[in-house]
């Protein structure tokens, strides 16, 4: 199980806390990450970085080589290390394949037999505010193939109100860092079936941010960052600043037609 960490972040104190149990837990279904090698599908060489450490306005270039058929998406990613452990993704986007097909008008990326990768990145973090409040946000984009001002970024966590049951809400934001839908999630039927509703913010409801974890042990779980309060007339927003100094892990996450996600990545140091 996560246990609590903290970072600073512009000055505050965040704390990282092992996600609470709401009734809403059966709806969040996600797949199952494995490193690589794993049951030999798909291959991802050790990400080679162009730096070992980099300052703000820096940037670090990643390669990789990913092998397989049955490759559906692929995905940057990048990690904050904390003692053994990994928290993120703190950047999270698509790569674009060498060439895509469309169906039904909705882009999808065709991968070959051997992909080589190569991105960039920034040490730029994304974070949710409202007023004078703010938390982490990791954040992932929900289209692929679009141009970079129509992306649309999501962010799930925890939504409560005053002392009631605690619940699932998935937070959509424009490329600008506008809130454009927030969704709730009641809890699951009796027979499964889940239930959302378009969610009304109401003053001093409280948002913690969902982050994922990778324990030294390879388990996967969720946690959650600072909540932030909901001000009256200020709705949430996102928007960028520098990555605290500290200990990232950058590289790739592949996922396959099945669900199933590998992932690889290599230590940088943020300064």
């Amino acid at each position: 199980m996560a246990k609590k960490e903290k970072l600073i972040i512009n000055g505050k104190e965040l704390e990282i806390s092992p996600k609470k149990s709401t009734a809403s837990d059966s709806q969040t279904p996600r797949p199952k990450a494995a490193s690589t090698p794993g049951n030999g599908l798909i291959e991802i060489s050790s990400p080679l970085l162009s730096v070992e450490s980099v300052s703000a306005g820096k940037a670090v270039t990643c390669k990789t080589t990913i092998k397989g058929k049955n490759i559906a998406q692929v995905f940057s990613s990048v990690m904050l290390k904390l003692d053994h452990d990994l928290y993120g993704p703190i950047s999270c986007d698509f790569l674009q394949s060498p060439s895509d097909r469309e169906v039904r008008g909705v882009k999808h990326p065709r991968w070959g037999a051997v992909n080589e990768i190569k991105f960039d990145f920034q040490p730029r973090i994304r974070l949710i505010t409202c007023g004078d409040k703010f938390s982490l946000a990791c954040m992932t984009p929900e289209f692929y193939g679009v141009e970079p001002e129509e992306q649309i970024w999501s962010l799930e966590g925890i939504y409560q109100r005053g002392g009631g049951e605690p619940f699932r809400v998935k937070l959509e934001f424009t490329q600008k860092g506008i809130l454009s839908r927030k969704t709730g999630f009641y809890p699951a039927s009796a027979e499964g079936i889940v239930s959302p509703f378009e969610l009304i913010f109401e003053d001093g409801d409280t948002f913690e941010p969902y982050a994922t974890t990778y324990l030294q042990d390879e388990t996967e779980s969720l946690v959650t960052f600072n909540p932030i309060m909901l001000c009256e007339g200020t709705l949430p927003h996102w928007e960028w600043s520098d990555a605290p100094a500290g200990s990232y892990q950058i590289g790739v996450v592949v996922e396959d037609f099945d669900g199933r996600q590998f992932k690889k990545l290599s230590p940088v140091t943020i300064q």
